[in-house]
């Protein structure tokens, strides 16, 4: 006999992980945590898995983590080979690569023989297990141990790597696929077929938070205008041409406007504007909050999203959000709620922004827009429903 917990398994999981699928992932058994749903997280003792050089690890194998167990799992440190690199090329290249050579590679990528041995052991503990993101050797390898009860949340982006065999074969494998949005889900069928299991389920939802616009400046010096960036720093997120386009627009209009980057990584900003791009850093909860309610404007301008909780979490305060036309799925957000604008290139990223801050009305009104679409389509009683749903419906395809 089965059991009914759900059991999910991100690569990592704990206080002060950041990531998108990993906060996905804690947010979301969190809520169905307090909804009385029986849950479990399964994980590695990785910190950071971009920095494997690092000797930092959790220390705790078992440790219980606002009310859910979380069990943690060595990873598995093998040393990036020249063939992992040569692999690693091909496949971003978009070369052929043998199926065999892609499994090499994805259990090169990040994995953990001890907790694959754990789901093989245990499986009918579970009533299921709800891998995160797609692209991990935890979530490739778990779902080829205990395919008849694995689900998966994606985050899929449209990148060379979701274009492998494997991540076909994976799809058609699983019990239920559950999808943060409809571009997302388009891709996933576009790649690997529209028989595909699995539906929209949302993602996540946020409850109402009451921010303090005034305390953040104070604690952070900042006057005037800013627009606003969360979230990793690095090149995938586009945070340099982020940083980029701001300078050419300070140069260009000599305007008295700050860019405000938080969170983890960093990017090079240049000396002669280092007094209007300002690197916080990591910000706490409240801090971050407290940021989003004092902000002119967010800017996201990643091409590879699959929700962008920074979206949702910045409607919530009524603020309008510029995003990068290249990614479907902040423009399907932007568009569908008429919360913010989006850019192309230079010279759309400058209009966009002239007109931002120009019209503090035309703000205010993307700002509601922003908050109406999210409260209409993020609530957690819908997700709910339809994360019941899709087990419900694996189930009995299982039988």
């Amino acid at each position: 006999m089965s059991g009914e917990t759900i059991a999910f398994v991100p690569p990592r999981y704990g206080r002060g992980v950041v990531g998108g699928a990993e906060i996905h992932a804690r947010m979301l058994a969190e809520e169905l945590h307090a909804r009385g749903w029986p849950v479990e997280i399964l994980t590695t003792d990785a910190v950071d898995i971009n920095r494997r050089e690092s000797k930092e690890r959790f220390a705790l194998e078992l440790e219980v983590v606002n009310g859910i167990t979380v069990r943690r799992f060595p990873w598995d440190r093998t040393r990036l080979t020249r063939r992992f690199h040569r692999l690693e090329r091909k496949i971003t290249e978009g070369k052929r690569v043998a199926f065999s050579r892609q499994e090499t590679w994805s259990r090169q990528l990040f994995c953990s023989s001890e907790l694959l041995s754990y789901l093989e052991k245990h499986a009918q503990k579970y009533r299921a297990f709800v891998f995160i993101p797609y692209l991990f050797g935890t979530t490739y390898w778990g779902i080829k141990t205990v395919p008849e009860k694995s689900y998966l949340i994606p985050c899929l982006h449209d990148e060379p790597y979701a274009r492998l065999e494997i991540f076909r074969h994976m799809m058609h494998s699983l019990r239920g696929i559950m999808f943060n949005t409809e571009p997302e889900m388009e891709l996933a069928r576009r790649l690997y077929g529209e028989d595909i299991p699995g539906k929209v389920v949302g993602g996540v939802a946020f409850h109402p938070y009451r921010g303090d616009p005034e305390r953040f400046r104070h604690v952070f010096s900042i006057r005037g205008d800013f627009v606003l960036y969360t979230g990793r720093k690095e090149i995938p997120k586009n945070t340099p041409l982020l940083v980029e386009y701001f300078c050419n627009y300070l140069e260009n209009t000599g305007r008295d406007v700050k860019l405000i980057l938080a969170g983890s990584g960093s990017v090079n900003i240049p000396v002669s504007f280092r007094n209007q791009v300002i690197d916080l850093g990591y910000l706490e909860e409240r801090d971050k909050r407290d940021a989003y309610c004092a902000a002119t404007a967010i800017c996201q301008p990643s091409t590879r999203e699959s929700l962008s909780l920074v979206l949702l979490e910045a409607w919530l305060a009524e603020v309008p959000c510029l995003v990068h036309g290249d990614c479907a799925v902040t423009r399907h957000h932007v568009e569908r709620s008429g919360g913010g604008l989006w850019f192309d290139d230079y010279p759309t990223f400058h209009e966009a922004l002239d007109l931002l801050l120009d019209n503090p009305d035309l703000r205010r009104k993307m700002g509601r827009l922003g908050k109406r679409y999210l409260l209409e389509n993020y609530s957690w009683d819908a997700i709910e429903e339809r994360f019941r749903e899709v087990l419900e419906e694996g189930e009995r395809k299982r039988g």
